[in-house]
């Protein structure tokens, strides 16, 4: 799962201010604009997540930290509704079901049960929460497509993209010998490609630091330098021969085979380190709308910092931010 942060700096400015104008009635645990998180809906929220055996498993009842984050959690999702609102977007649970399988299925060695209780063991977050993010997540895609900022996402940039990474991507099953002539080399490319499987012999024969033992498969973009060219016009099944001088003699390659994933089975893949530049650009869209908003958090729970909620280090002043984060406004 993909885990965004941002961090921007408190505005102490505007501390004095808040003295004078914060809102903190004690059934209040959090103001966002004219919206109220009760102390009870908080308890709620709080019980709510405990029943995820995940959770329970790593918290114990009570935990003033996991209230605070809880309380965190409730906030931003207030915030990106009013967010939701001011750019007419809606995103529907279908929508985050998808994107969310799409995460998990990026971590394939993993099932979700365990992907949901290492995020409860690392950033103490229920499932509940971690679908919650992805909504913000798509709610910011929706965003940037508002603001054209989704270019990068667009299938031309995508296309783009995979030409670029193709070959980290290639997998090469190659092998080399350095024979000591080219009329050698030449018998020794004939004998590979009438027997591929007479390899390991005639490696053997021709041991050394110059000489691969075995036909290996490995990235393209691990082909040693001076074999690069020949390999890029070789196909696989066949073979070359080239003469490097620091070897000591003429190098036979021999590319056994040649993977290159089609751009239908790595676009998921591609789109999402494209989002990841697509979520940094509207960063400061969403970061400058939330920096707009009322925010005032029940000294009780703790205090709004760099747009997180935690505990409170002023004695119990709510500072009100002129800047608080876009991303980490909802972000694992």
């Amino acid at each position: 799962m993909r885990r965004l942060s941002l961090t921007l700096p408190v505005v102490s400015l505007f501390a004095a201010a808040a003295l004078a104008g914060c809102r903190a009635e004690p059934a209040v645990a959090a103001y966002v604009e004219d919206r109220t998180i009760s102390t009870d809906q908080l308890s709620a929220a709080v019980q709510q997540r405990m029943a995820d055996p995940n959770i329970a498993a790593v918290i114990e009842p009570g935990d003033p930290e996991f209230q605070r984050l809880v309380l965190d959690q409730l906030v931003q999702r207030e915030i990106y509704r009013i967010l939701s609102a001011d750019y007419d977007v809606e995103v529907s649970d279908r929508a985050v079901e998808a994107k969310l399988d799409e995460f998990l299925s990026e971590d394939g060695s993993q099932s979700a049960q365990d992907v949901y209780a290492r995020i409860a063991s690392t950033q103490m977050l229920a499932e509940i929460d971690v679908r919650e993010e992805v909504r913000r997540i798509l709610i910011r895609e929706a965003i940037a497509a508002e603001e054209s900022l989704d270019a990068a996402t667009q299938e031309p940039a995508l296309m783009q993209r995979y030409e670029e990474i193709k070959d980290q991507l290639t997998t090469i099953e190659l092998g080399f010998i350095t024979v000591p002539d080219q009329e050698t080399a030449d018998e020794t490319l004939a004998t590979l490609l009438a027997d591929p499987n007479s390899y390991a012999g005639l490696a053997a024969t021709y041991a050394g630091p110059n000489t691969q033992p075995t036909l290996r498969s490995a990235p393209l973009t691990d082909v040693p330098e001076p074999l690069v060219p020949s390999v890029q016009q070789t196909p696989a099944g066949q073979g070359f021969t080239i003469a490097i001088p620091e070897t000591g003699g003429i190098v036979v390659g021999y590319v056994a085979s040649l993977e290159v994933p089609p751009f239908e089975e790595v676009r998921d893949e591609i789109r999402t380190e494209a989002a990841g530049g697509v979520d940094a650009a509207v960063a400061p869209i969403v970061t400058e709308f939330i920096s707009g908003l009322d925010i005032d958090i029940n000294p009780r729970y703790g205090t709004l910092n760099q747009g997180r909620v935690v505990p409170d280090a002023g004695g119990g002043v709510v500072q009100i931010l002129e800047d608080s984060g876009a991303s980490t406004a909802g972000s694992p």
